[in-house]
């Protein structure tokens, strides 16, 4: 049996053109701009209709391949191979993934929370006004608590699904995946895995219990700051998964062929740029926390002796390149920090090549009130940081001199 070749591998070959003619092919896959195909008959027009390349918004082309890559990076050992559909962003996949398990009879979606701002917006705003019920489940930061258990407690037959994330946004929070997917499945529910953070190469969300995984491209995956796109995969063993390309069909909201393309040549990197940068951010973690200036930090595993066992079990790969610091000062301390950094970006995103920061209470969870973060646990002076691939010793050197103007 041919050995199954690793992540870092399938994600370096992504897209890439293999010569079986004897003829000769492009190495990287050639860019298709084109939106529709032009055909001599009815017949043949009837055939076309069927595939999915006779229209953009049908799919096809330059998305494909990504789709491709990203469905073999996702497929566990000896597991199923995941129906996959490349969309306009992150956001877009979660709207396609909420339309696709919402029922006339499961209505409801659990979020487990902390989570990224705009899914809880995403679901309590506009798919509210459609008649999708919410949920929320917070996770207590530092205590042993069975996940499983605390999602159970808001289950019922009218959820569709409960959405979560593998390391939770802004405060790297681990959830123990497969014991909220086997609450799920205990009542009929599907589970449905935000796993942006980890990507495919650290964490693989099928291989424990998830029936549907959602990422947004424009972060880690492309890793350059140079694409917005999204992309759901579904468990083919799960109904939703035979319903997953006519949904995408109506809902439209499709990834463009040059962002897909993009994409794929990030992916292809990928492997090293997350190995790199979670190297990085996880010895920034140990070195945020020694200093005075730092009243916490916040990083998977660092929150107690039961998390430190469950990042152990679920992500022996690596933590990812995500951390998060909490200032003493508030935000004044944090408006001095941002301004004294010599060559770390603020900005509302991550996952670029290089380190950037951003600050929750004005961008990811600015909807919420001030109490309303408090109560999750981020305050005026959390700084999420998004390490890259920087030499470590100048990464401590600017955040150390940064850290110096905070003081009081």
């Amino acid at each position: 049996m041919r050995r199954r070749p690793q992540q870092s591998t399938a994600a370096a070959r992504a897209g890439l053109g293999l010569d079986r003619t004897g003829s000769g092919e492009d190495l990287v896959a050639p860019l298709t701009l084109s939106s529709v195909r032009a055909y001599r008959d009815i017949g043949a027009v009837d055939a076309g209709m069927d595939m999915r390349e006779s229209y953009r918004r049908y799919g096809g082309g330059t998305p494909a391949l990504l789709e491709e890559a990203l469905a073999g990076l996702e497929t566990p050992e000896g597991g199923d191979v995941p129906v996959t559909r490349c969309t306009s962003s992150g956001q877009a996949a979660l709207l396609l993934a909420t339309v696709l398990l919402a029922s006339e009879k499961r209505r409801r979606i659990v979020v487990v929370r902390p989570c990224y701002g705009g899914t809880e917006g995403l679901l309590t705003g506009p798919m509210a006004g459609l008649g999708v019920e919410v949920t929320l489940v917070d996770l207590p930061v530092g205590d042993a608590v069975d996940h499983g258990a605390l999602v159970s407690g808001s289950l019922g037959e009218d959820v569709a699904a409960v959405t979560t994330e593998v390391i939770t946004n802004p405060l790297m929070n681990v959830v123990d995946v497969p014991a909220v997917a086997a609450a799920a499945h205990a009542m009929g529910a599907a589970c449905l895995v935000d796993a942006t953070l980890a990507t495919p190469l650290l964490f693989q969300p099928f291989a424990h219990g998830a029936d549907a995984v959602f990422h947004s491209l424009t972060k880690h995956l492309s890793g350059h700051s140079d694409v917005l796109g999204g992309a759901l995969l579904v468990d083919p063993r799960h109904p939703a998964s035979d319903w997953l390309d006519a949904f995408a069909r109506l809902v439209g909201c499709n990834l463009s062929p040059f962002d897909a393309w993009m994409t794929l040549r990030g992916v292809r990197t990928a492997g090293l740029r997350v190995e790199r940068s979670s190297q990085n951010a996880a010895a920034l973690a140990a070195w945020f926390a020694d200093r005075d200036e730092v009243a916490a930090v916040h990083y998977p595993g660092r929150h107690g002796d039961a998390e430190e066992r469950l990042a152990v079990r679920l992500l022996p790969l690596g933590r990812g390149p995500m951390l998060s610091v909490e200032l003493k000062g508030g935000r004044s301390s944090v408006d001095a920090f941002a301004r004294a950094l010599p060559g770390v970006r603020l900005a509302p995103s991550l996952g670029d090549v290089a380190t950037t920061i951003s600050y929750p209470a004005l961008t990811s969870h600015r909807a919420l009130s001030r109490e309303q973060r408090e109560a999750l646990g981020i305050t005026d002076g959390l700084v999420r940081i998004s390490a890259g691939i920087e030499s470590l010793d100048d990464l401590r050197a600017e955040f150390g001199e940064a850290l110096a103007t905070t003081r009081h």
